[in-house]
C-alpha cells in the first residue's frame, strides 16, 4: 500500500525543504507538493489567515487543503507514495489524513524547531511571514509563540520532531529511522 505523508509545522520550520527530500527517499515512484502552490494560486481576492480570520480566509484555506488532498489522491491512485508540506493545524490534520483511509498508509510529521530557530530562519530568508500575527509591541518571537499555540490543537499522533540544529538531511534520516513507523497516523 502506498504511503501518504503530511509534513506540517509553522512558517520557517523546514517543511518545504524536508518534504521533497523525504519524497525522494520513498517509492519509487514518489511525488510531493507544497501547499504554498495553492496559497499563491489565488491571484485576485486572496485573503490571508490572521488571528481573527475573515470567513473568506477560512474558505480559501480549506480550498487549499482540499486541493492538496485531491492531488495526493491522484498520485496515490496511480501507485505513487506522496508527501505534502503545508501548515495544516487542528482538526484539519485529522480530516486531511483520514481522507486517505483504505487508499494509503497515512503518516504525520510535525516539525517543531525552537522559537529561536524559527526566528533565525525567518530573518535569514529576509521575510516576515508572521507579520499578521505581530500585534502592537510584539516581537517576531512573540508572534511565533502565539502561532505555535495552534500546534497544540493537532492530535498528538505521528512523529513530532524538534529539528533545531538539524540539517534537512538529518531531519529526513530521523523521520525514516524506523521506516515511518513513528509517523504512523
Amino acid at each position: 500500500m502506498q504511503k501518504v505523508v503530511l509534513v506540517t509545522g509553522l512558517q520557517a520550520a523546514g517543511k518545504s525543504t524536508i518534504a521533497p527530500l523525504l519524497a525522494s527517499r520513498l517509492g519509487p515512484p514518489a511525488a510531493t507538493v507544497d501547499g504554498d502552490v495553492y496559497f499563491h494560486a489565488v491571484v485576485s481576492g486572496a485573503v490571508g489567515m490572521t488571528p481573527d480570520p475573515e470567513p473568506e480566509a477560512v474558505r480559501q484555506l480549506e480550498l487549499r487543503y482540499a486541493a492538496s488532498a485531491l492531488v495526493a489522491r491522484h498520485y496515490l491512485e496511480a501507485g505513487f507514495d506522496f508527501v505534502c508540506s503545508d501548515i495544516i493545524l487542528g482538526d484539519h490534520v485529522a480530516r486531511w489524513l483520514d481522507s486517505f483511509a483504505g487508499i494509503a498508509e497515512p503518516h504525520l510529521v510535525v516539525l517543531v524547531p525552537s522559537v529561536d530557530s524559527i526566528v533565525d530562519r525567518e530573518l535569514g530568508r529576509g521575510s516576515n511571514s508572521y507579520k499578521a500575527w505581530q500585534g502592537p509591541g510584539m516581537t517576531l518571537a512573540d508572534a511565533v509563540e502565539t502561532l505555535q499555540e495552534g500546534l497544540n490543537e493537532i492530535p498528538r499522533r505521528g512523529l513530532w520532531l524538534d529539528t533545531t540544529g538539524q540539517t534537512a538531511e538529518e531531519s529526513v534520516e530521523a523521520i525514516l529511522q524506523d521506516d515511518l513507523k513513528s509517523a504512523a497516523w
